[in-house]
């Protein structure tokens, strides 16, 4: 079987929203398809796997942005040169933060993005917490929000889905919007982790990855995964419809 590779970019320090469930998710996608998934694990100053197929990072507090933050601004030229070649890219929370212009904090002080992804981000005192549904192009994104932060979009067309419930992090037309891609990274603030109750949405990243290589990708299976994952929706979807939304003023 083809090798497909996944780098896990700062596991320990950018990984508390149960982000190694991302990997977990991208592994079995490849492997259904008929791929071989190998992760590494890429602390700071360990370097990245010369032909990498799909990078994910997750979320972290401010203190753990900060304490990547030199390490994730030596790497801008390669994750640049990476997304500009149709890389795939998948990043959640913090990391996706530091990778558009920058953050401006509640306290009036700013920490500079690496300027890869279209947006910039404020931080906000009204924090975003409850479960969110979004539609994408052919995908129906399902997870938890938990952040205090207002996206400002650079490029509106880079919105890739429209919020249907929940509050997203951008303004998207005359409603909300959440997940950004431009042209194979994602990055977005819905956790969970997203893409275990999402397989779909782990579909599209390999699929991406092994178009970019020109792989042959075999159909998929259903699973006893697929059926948990479905009914893990289906009881977020109940718990909407009976419960709604909650706002935290910080």
């Amino acid at each position: 079987m083809t090798q497909f590779t996944i780098a896990q970019l700062y596991p320990a320090e950018l990984g508390i929203t149960g982000d190694r469930g991302n990997v977990r998710a991208i592994e079995r996608s490849a492997a259904a398809r008929g791929l071989n998934p190998v992760t590494v694990l890429v602390g700071p100053g360990e370097s990245l796997p010369a032909d990498v197929d799909v990078i994910v990072i997750g979320n972290g507090p401010l203190s753990a942005l900060r304490g990547v933050h030199a390490d994730f601004v030596s790497r801008v030229d390669a994750l640049r040169d990476y997304v500009a070649a149709e890389g795939v890219l998948f990043a959640v929370g913090g990391s996706a933060e530091l990778l558009g212009s920058g953050i401006d904090l509640t306290d009036g002080g700013t920490l500079d993005g690496l300027g890869i992804l279209p947006y910039r981000v404020a931080r906000t005192r009204d924090r975003r917490v409850g479960y969110i549904t979004v539609q994408t192009p052919g995908v129906r994104v399902v997870g938890f929000e938990d952040h205090a932060s207002e996206w400002t979009l650079s490029d509106s067309s880079l919105a890739y889905g429209t919020v249907t419930a929940g509050r997203g992090s951008f303004a998207s037309g005359e409603g909300r919007g959440e997940i950004v891609r431009h042209r194979n990274a994602f990055a977005g603030n819905v956790q969970g982790p997203v893409l275990p109750l999402n397989p779909g949405l782990a579909d599209v990243l390999v699929t991406a990855a092994a178009e970019r290589r020109g792989l042959a990708l075999t159909e998929p299976q259903s699973g006893p995964l697929d059926e948990y994952a479905h009914e893990a929706r289906a009881a977020i979807d109940r718990f909407i419809h009976d419960k709604g939304f909650k706002t935290i003023q910080l």
